[in-house]
């Protein structure tokens, strides 16, 4: 969430881009999957009661504690349980609450998840949500400025920043300070696959952040927000400006879609904008969290400079191991 300004020459973007100083975060880090984490899917039984079909997700934090979250959807107020505990291996014993009483689990990673209490109990399976565009291919008509492919290096030719670091998995990762494409656009429908890294000791705002700003002024937020409660300054937020109707996002580690369309300001000849930039819509991990939402202002920490009609698309670094690949978008008529 912080960039340069886009005055003049490309070059003088390149240059102020690289000179913005960043945060200043703890060292960039990306610890391996822990087997536990993740998402637990099955149902919700409470007593006298009909089943329903529910999921957990499971934390993970400093010390191999974790946080266990219970749902009925991605909607925070269809929460029913909250409940923690220290992993021995990879078994964690929990105690919290589940529909408002007292009640105890059992944690197997990667396998199951066992709640029981006095209004009820959840059982549920490790499971894998995988987004619905993951891995698409970009359409005929569509500008390619990040080519994916599995198990190759990419290309960096269409950014500014050739300090990111292709990784043999056909991504990019974060590093050097934030990038800029080469090419600018109007309005567009966007593809963008991001990867959070696992990070147990952060916290907030420090765990796994980026973002992807639109004309390098309209930022949906990346943040490794797994589990919490869907904020303005949380994953698929527009930064600032209106918080995602319902959290879908997926565990660290696991890559994560935005699908946006998007339309440009518009820009009378004084400068004057005449119509803000709008998201018609934003899919996050193939879930519906914006639609027709009007940003009157740009959002903390954007490039600077004029408002105008056509803009680059800008990645923040943010000191985190953030990973992208496969970014494309098709432009749409005015």
């Amino acid at each position: 969430m912080k960039a340069a300004t886009c005055i003049g020459t490309c070059a003088l973007i390149a240059v102020l881009a690289a000179a913005l100083p960043l945060p200043a975060v703890a060292a960039r880090t990306d610890e391996p999957h822990d087997g536990i984490m993740g998402e637990y899917v099955g149902q919700w039984r409470p007593k006298g009661g009909q089943a329903t079909d529910a999921f957990a997700r499971v934390i993970g934090r400093k010390d191999h504690t974790y946080l266990v979250r219970l749902f009925t959807s991605h909607d925070w107020a269809s929460k029913f349980g909250e409940l923690d505990g220290k992993a021995d291996g990879k078994r964690v014993a929990l105690a919290g609450t589940l529909a408002g009483a007292e009640a105890k689990g059992v944690l197997k990673g990667g396998d199951t998840l066992l709640v029981e209490g006095a209004k009820g109990e959840f059982e549920g399976k490790f499971h894998v949500r995988k987004p619905p565009t993951l891995g698409a291919e970009p359409p005929d008509g569509a500008v390619v400025l990040l080519p994916y492919e599995p198990g190759k290096k990419t290309t960096l030719e269409h950014w500014k920043n050739q300090k990111w670091k292709p990784l043999d998995d056909g991504s990019v990762l974060v590093e050097g300070g934030h990038n800029v494409s080469k090419k600018e656009f109007g309005s567009v429908r966007l593809h963008v696959e991001f990867r959070c890294p696992y990070q147990p000791k952060a916290r907030g705002q420090g765990r796994g952040n980026s973002g992807v700003y639109f004309h390098g002024k309209y930022e949906i937020q990346v943040l490794d927000s797994f589990g919490l409660q869907g904020r303005g300054n949380e994953a698929g937020a527009i930064y600032g400006v209106a918080k995602p109707t319902v959290n879908p996002a997926l565990p660290p580690t696991r890559w994560q879609t935005y699908d946006v369309l998007f339309h440009a300001p518009e820009v009378a000849e004084d400068g004057t904008v005449t119509k803000p930039p709008l998201f018609e819509v934003v899919k996050f991990n193939g879930v519906t969290v914006h639609e027709n939402t009007e940003v009157k202002k740009t959002t903390r920490a954007g490039m600077r400079g004029k408002i105008r009609e056509q803009g680059p698309l800008m990645l923040q670094d943010h000191g985190n191991a953030v990973r992208y690949r496969n970014i494309w978008y098709v432009p749409l008529e005015k």
